[in-house]
């Protein structure tokens, strides 16, 4: 794609053209990692506007360690696929409060999703997710605020950050922690094993910010951080082949050397890596789940929307749901699924365009609206703004839509629901992309 060729998409003006050009020219994909963490880390410097108020927190070191003592716990089946490092030492968490008037919002910051891949495999990412949880509800005498109302805290994230806030959701229902009002999450990669269709459709390539590669990151062998992962990731495949641990996964993972950074193989069904795996997505707080048409994460966040609202109809895969009748997690969470017409990856960022600025808006609308109900038995209708139209199907857990680039809203099509029948939901699907980073490691 470049600025010499009119859009691939008719709805596509020449400016949002230009910027979803400006993301593919970027070879993000194709760098190799300490590259491309830099120019990403880079390219996501905003300007903040004047009446936002921006303070630095860094939280005690106390919350991570509360953290990893409900991870060592909960994880405990996982071990002997998780490189133990995640439990050392690290950096300092910091974060940011963005003030808006009345308004407050968190903000981890990691130094980019491809930081904690890199230096920090699973559960690092989740481990430090948890402690600013747990920093909300109980900050201390000196943190400036009262503990927070866990049904005042929503959480909110794009793509991978989508999938962290799935996981962590799923971490804290699973350990019996105050689970939040909400979530928001846009775009969510929620399945490591790469298995739905969209994600390899090869039409979207001529649209989509996001390549197949997705996740496969070059290494540069000369770089000391580089051969210290080299090292690690050898020394966790050979502890996996020693103890042959026995965890939900399909036969497809160990077929091809190591696909991910952020995990082994052999982890990726876990329900923290992959939430859109987990053996029940019941039972927890109201979900806003945005995908756009035409992006590889679409049919993810489609399945993923479905398990939640619908947890005994959709059993899927059944390698991770085999045990499901046992599950005490059970109940149809509340979702609301918008699909939005001709959007690809991304969109919600690219501020100046009407269909972004839509999907903020009713992002927006939904936090406020999950705040503000005084229980878990009120309806899915009002968790939205507007009187929903006569022509979409509404059950007591799940209202799904098609958003067109003027807001308006319509029942989804048949084709959007396609991948509802896909055979192969959780099998890794070997296309022959190049060497991955660990070749001979495996």
């Amino acid at each position: 794609m470049s600025l010499s060729e009119n859009p691939p998409v008719k709805s596509w003006d020449l400016e949002f053209h230009s910027i979803v050009a400006a993301f593919k020219k970027s070879g993000l994909w194709e760098l190799p990692i300490e590259q491309a963490q830099k120019q990403f880390v880079e390219s996501s410097k905003i300007e903040v506007p004047s009446n936002i108020i921006i303070d630095q927190v860094i939280l005690d070191e106390r919350y991570r360690q509360e953290s990893r003592k409900h991870l060592e716990k909960g994880l405990k089946k996982y071990e002997d696929v998780l490189d133990e490092k995640w439990k050392e030492p690290n950096d300092k968490l910091h974060g940011e409060w963005a003030q808006l008037k009345a308004i407050e919002l968190l903000h981890l910051n990691t130094q980019s999703m491809l930081k904690l891949e890199f230096f920090n495999q699973f559960p690092a990412s989740l481990c430090d997710s948890v402690a600013a949880y747990l920093y909300l509800l109980d900050p201390g005498l000196d943190a400036g605020f009262k503990p927070i109302n866990p049904k005042k805290i929503v959480f909110v994230g794009e793509s991978a950050g989508g999938g962290l806030a799935l996981a962590t959701l799923l971490f804290l229902r699973d350990t019996g922690l105050p689970l939040p009002g909400g979530a928001v999450v846009l775009s969510p990669w929620v399945d490591l094993t790469q298995s739905m269709p969209s994600f390899w459709n090869a039409e979207l390539d001529k649209v989509d910010i996001v390549p197949r590669e997705l996740g496969v990151h070059k290494i540069e062998y000369s770089s000391p951080v580089a051969d210290e992962f080299i090292v690690n990731a050898k020394a966790l495949s050979d502890k996996i082949a020693q103890k042959k641990p026995t965890i939900v996964g399909h036969s497809s993972f160990t077929e091809v050397p190591r696909i991910h950074l952020y995990c082994a193989n052999e982890a990726l069904a876990i329900p923290y890596v992959s939430p859109m795996l987990a053996e029940s997505l019941g039972d927890l707080p109201p979900i806003l789940c945005q995908v756009g048409e035409l992006e590889r994460a679409r049919d993810e966040g489609i399945l993923l929307s479905h398990k939640a609202a619908f947890p005994h109809e959709y059993q899927l895969p059944s390698y991770a749901t085999k045990n499901f009748e046992k599950s005490p997690f059970k109940n149809p969470t509340k979702v609301i699924l918008e699909v939005y017409d001709d959007m690809p990856h991304y969109w919600q960022v690219m501020s100046s365009s009407k269909p972004s600025q839509i999907a903020i808006k009713r992002c927006g609308e939904f936090i406020n609206r999950v705040t503000s109900v005084e229980d878990n038995n009120s309806s899915i209708v009002d968790l939205l703004k507007e009187d929903v139209s006569p022509s979409i199907s509404i059950s007591p857990s799940f209202i799904a839509m098609k958003v067109n680039t003027n807001g308006e809203v319509r029942e989804l099509n048949k084709t959007d629901r396609d991948c509802l029948k896909w055979a192969r939901i959780g099998v890794f699907v070997n296309l022959g992309l190049g060497p991955r980073f660990l070749d001979g490691f495996s």
